[in-house]
């Protein structure tokens, strides 16, 4: 914990604390933050660049996309559906970019269900943690293939200890080659503490 308080602290948020969406929905899973341990390692494998975007669908308080943008100054963009988290979230915000006061206008939030979000143009690096239900995941993943029709680009998803219907999911694709799996603090006591990484090359739709 002193670790997860460090870090929070150096990047002006809190969210060491868990708040509202105690009980997962029909859609939605309980709220969990990534150790910040294993973002060092995620982004120490995944870099990105400036003009990158990621997006974090269930992105609760923000952790990581905070400690996204504070590595790679990537733009960033979250989507969380639950109010509650939602208005935390923006506090947050509000804290990183006193600190980071360059990436204001990089950075945008959305109180929305992830399946009504409009994947953007420039969207090209996506993080998931398990946040809602197979069925609406299939829809984001659909929903990020139809823009690659609109606008090609390479895409990246990151998916933090996967569930056997995420990995399903990705199977059945016919666009995602499954690129990298990324072994995280815990494996060693739990082989699913890891990061499976996959890409959508712009020639493949």
């Amino acid at each position: 914990m002193d670790d997860e308080k460090a870090f929070d602290d150096f990047l002006s948020i809190d969210t060491t604390l868990c708040i509202g969406a105690e009980q997962p929905t029909e859609e939605n899973n309980i709220y969990q933050a990534t150790y910040y341990r294993d973002l060092v390692t995620l982004f120490n494998a995944v870099s990105m660049e400036p003009e990158d975007t990621l997006v974090d669908f269930g992105c609760g308080l923000g952790r990581v996309l905070f400690y996204g943008n504070s590595r790679h100054y990537c733009r960033a963009t979250g989507i969380e559906a639950d109010a509650d988290i939602y208005e935390k979230l923006l506090e947050n915000a509000a804290g990183y970019q006193s600190r980071f006061y360059d990436q204001e206008d990089r950075m945008n939030f959305y109180n929305i269900p992830a399946q009504e979000y409009e994947v953007a143009d420039e969207d090209n690096y996506f993080y998931f943690f398990n946040p809602f239900s197979p069925e609406v995941f299939k829809k984001v993943i659909d929903n990020i293939i139809d823009s690659v029709r609109r606008a090609p680009r390479n895409i990246y998803l990151m998916l933090y200890y996967p569930t056997f219907e995420y990995q399903r999911v990705m199977r059945d694709s016919r666009y995602f080659v499954l690129k990298n799996i990324i072994k995280l603090s815990g494996y060693e006591e739990d082989p699913d503490e890891k990061v499976y990484v996959y890409h959508m090359s712009r020639y493949f739709v």
